[in-house]
C-alpha cells in the first residue's frame, strides 16, 4: 500500500496537499544527487529542530529545506547556511551595503550571497542573487530549486571523482560558450521558472546569433520578472541586432527605469542613445552625463583593460558606447583604433642565444631533454 493510501486509511490523518507533495518531491531528489556525488563532495548537516525553525520565522515552504538539513556544503563551492548563521549572515551583509532592508542571507556561491527578499513577487523570484558589488538578479522560484539548481550545474562541472570534466575551460580561462549553454540548460531542467538562469541563456543564444531563439527566452524571463533590469538590457541588445531600432531603445530605456542607482540608469541610457536615430539622442545624452559627467573617461578605462587582455571585441563594445555619448573623445577614438587593429600571436617564447642550439651534437644524453623547462 501506497504511503498516501496509508494515511487516507488513518483515521485523523491528512493528507499531503499537493503543493507538500511537490516540496517533498524535491527535497528526495536533492537527497538522491547528495548520496550519488563523489564521497565528501558534499557536507550535510542534521536536520534543524522544530523550535529553532519557528524561532528563524522562515516562509513555510522555504523552511522545509532546513527541516530536512540544517545547512548544505555543495562542492567545496556553495553553501546553504544553517539557522543559527543566517542572522549573522545578514548582519554583516547589512553592515556592507549590498543587501536592501528585508533582505535574510540563506546561502553563498563563492562572493555571490542568495537572500530571501522581503517582496519576491516584486523581485521576481523567491530567491535573489546578490553580486559582490550589490547588483541583484532574481535567481530560483525557491530554496529548494536554489539546491537543486547548483547540484546540477556541479554535476556539469564535475565528474564521479570530483574532478573537473575534461574541455571545459577555454584560453581565457572562463568555461566555453558550449558549457556555458549546458550549465544554463542544466539549471532550467532543473528550475524552468529560474530567470537569471534564462537570461544567461538568451545572452549566449544572442552571441551565437540565434536572435530569435534568444528573444523567446528574454519573452519568458520578463513575464516572470517584468522589473529585471538586465532582462529589458539584454532584450534591448537583441533587438538592435534584429534592426528594431525603436523597440530596441525602448527597452534600454525601460532598463533605466527599472533601477534606482543614476550611474547605473546612466549605463542603460547610454545604450539608449546609441539605439536611437541621430535626431533624439541629445536628450538621452544629456541625461547620461548629467548622471555621470566622467562617463567617456569610464569607458575608456574599461576598453584598455579589455584591450590588455587581447578580448578585443568586447573592448570595442565599450568604446562605441562612449563615442555615441562623447563623439570627440580623443582616448576613445585612439582605441578604437587598436581595437580595429589585427590580434597579433603570442612571441614564441625566448629560448635565448646558446651555442647549444647551434650545435645539438654538443647536448648531453640527460633526462631534462625528456621533460622541457616550464
Amino acid at each position: 500500500m501506497s504511503r498516501g493510501g496509508a494515511a487516507r486509511g488513518r483515521p485523523g490523518a491528512r493528507a499531503p496537499k499537493p503543493a507538500e507533495q511537490r516540496q517533498q518531491a524535491l527535497l528526495d531528489r536533492i537527497e538522491d544527487r547528495l548520496r550519488d556525488a563523489p564521497m565528501g563532495f558534499h557536507d550535510t548537516h542534521p536536520r534543524a529542530s522544530a523550535a529553532a525553525i519557528e524561532a528563524a520565522a522562515l516562509p513555510p515552504e522555504e523552511a522545509v529545506v532546513w527541516a530536512r538539513w540544517d545547512g548544505l556544503g555543495l562542492g567545496g563551492e556553495a553553501e546553504l547556511l544553517p539557522l543559527s548563521a543566517i542572522a549573522d549572515a545578514t548582519a554583516a551583509a547589512q553592515q556592507a551595503g549590498v543587501v536592501r532592508p528585508g533582505d535574510r542571507v540563506i546561502a553563498s556561491w563563492g562572493r555571490d550571497l542568495f537572500v530571501l527578499p522581503e517582496d519576491p513577487w516584486a523581485e521576481g523570484a523567491a530567491v535573489v542573487r546578490v553580486e559582490e558589488a550589490g547588483d541583484r538578479s532574481p535567481e530560483s522560484s525557491s530554496v529548494a530549486h536554489l539546491v537543486l539548481g547548483i547540484l546540477g550545474e556541479l554535476s556539469v562541472l564535475y565528474d564521479e571523482h570530483g574532478e573537473f570534466r575534461e574541455d571545459l575551460f577555454g584560453d581565457d580561462g572562463e568555461p566555453t560558450p558550449a558549457v556555458q549553454r549546458k550549465l544554463c540548460r542544466r539549471r532550467l531542467d532543473l528550475d524552468p521558472d529560474a530567470p537569471n538562469a534564462r537570461l544567461r541563456l538568451a545572452e549566449l543564444l544572442r552571441g551565437a546569433g540565434e536572435l530569435a531563439a534568444a528573444k523567446a527566452e528574454l519573452g519568458a524571463v520578463l513575464k516572470r520578472a517584468p522589473e529585471f533590469a538586465w532582462a529589458h538590457q539584454e532584450l534591448g541588445r537583441t533587438l538592435a541586432a534584429l534592426g528594431e531600432g525603436a523597440r530596441a531603445k525602448a527597452s534600454f530605456c525601460r532598463a533605466a527605469e527599472c533601477v534606482p542607482e543614476p550611474a547605473q540608469q546612466a549605463f542603460h541610457l547610454a545604450w539608449a542613445a546609441w539605439a536611437a536615430p541621430a535626431h533624439e539622442r541629445a536628450a538621452l545624452v544629456a541625461q547620461v552625463l548629467a548622471a555621470r559627467p566622467d562617463f567617456a573617461l569610464q569607458q575608456a578605462s574599461a576598453a584598455s583593460a579589455l584591450l590588455q587582455r587581447r578580448r578585443n571585441d568586447a573592448a570595442r563594445e565599450q568604446i562605441e558606447l562612449g563615442l555615441a555619448i562623447v563623439p570627440g573623445h580623443l582616448e576613445l577614438l585612439r582605441l578604437r583604433r587598436e581595437a580595429d587593429a589585427p590580434v597579433e600571436p603570442d612571441e614564441p617564447e625566448d629560448l635565448g642565444e646558446s651555442e647549444d642550439l647551434d650545435e645539438p651534437e654538443d647536448l648531453d644524453e640527460s633526462e631534462d631533454l625528456d621533460e622541457p623547462e616550464r
